[in-house]
């Protein structure tokens, strides 16, 4: 009888679990959705009351922590990524967001760690993507230190990893510049424009070049094409 009655009370406990964590779920979901609807004081509150449920929810913790981020409230994005990190420390994309928060701190030295974390772990999740991403904003990170030529050697492996990466090239021309490698940097941004003929950004950079070689109907051309971009932004407006 006693056997029989513990029994019971097991049973109970574990369907009491269980019904807690549907519904920190349940608010987990709602968070992502106001999220996504750009919805981000209910995705706060919604997320919050998923932990209030299961504290140590880690999709919470990491949702609550990507909306502190996206508010501009990085002291709390970090708070909360931290922990997520604490549940799950072999998810890359919390070492992923939480560099983008360090760098937001500038705090460069500690995003850059991130960064590379995330990227061995992509790795090992054969995420190719994601991977070449991390190698990109790692890049930008080294830049920022004015480590030119790490910075170069990211980049260099994101586009490796992903040819396609518009931003990759893109960067890839800026490191060139930074490096006064002109006709590198020309080569990498005409691979830019040759992925995407409206990234703005390239032809300025390109007409930047230009203009300082003394090209000057290659300069004329590109400043033309930026004209040409304002006017159809003013159209638009």
């Amino acid at each position: 009888m006693f056997i029989r009655k513990l029994s019971y009370l097991s049973l109970l406990f574990c369907i009491l679990i269980i019904g807690c964590g549907n519904k920190a779920d349940s608010f987990n979901k709602k968070g992502l959705s106001f999220f996504e609807q750009k919805k981000y004081d209910e995705a706060i509150d919604a997320f919050k009351k998923a932990l209030e449920i299961n504290k140590n929810h880690y999709d919470a913790h990491y949702g609550l922590g990507v909306a502190y981020y996206t508010k501009g409230m990085i002291d709390e994005s970090l708070t909360e990524l931290k922990r997520a990190i604490e549940l799950n420390p072999e998810e890359p994309k919390v070492r992923y967001n939480i560099a983008f928060a360090y760098m937001a701190k500038q705090m460069t030295m500690e995003a850059i760690q991130e960064y590379k974390t995330a990227i061995d772990l992509f790795s090992s999740k054969k995420d190719v993507k994601k991977e070449a991403e991390a190698h990109l904003y790692l890049s930008v990170a080294y830049s920022l230190m004015e480590n030119h030529d790490e910075a170069l050697l990211a980049c260099k492996k994101a586009i490796a990893l992903n040819p396609e990466l518009e931003d990759g090239h893109y960067f890839l021309g800026v490191c060139y510049y930074k490096n006064n490698m002109y006709d590198e940097a020309i080569a990498a941004l005409k691979k830019t424009i040759m992925l995407n003929p409206k990234a703005e950004k390239a032809h300025s950079v390109l007409h930047v070049i230009y203009d300082k070689l003394g090209m000057v109907e290659e300069a004329t051309s590109e400043r033309f094409i930026l004209q040409q971009f304002t006017q159809e932004r003013r159209n638009r407006d």
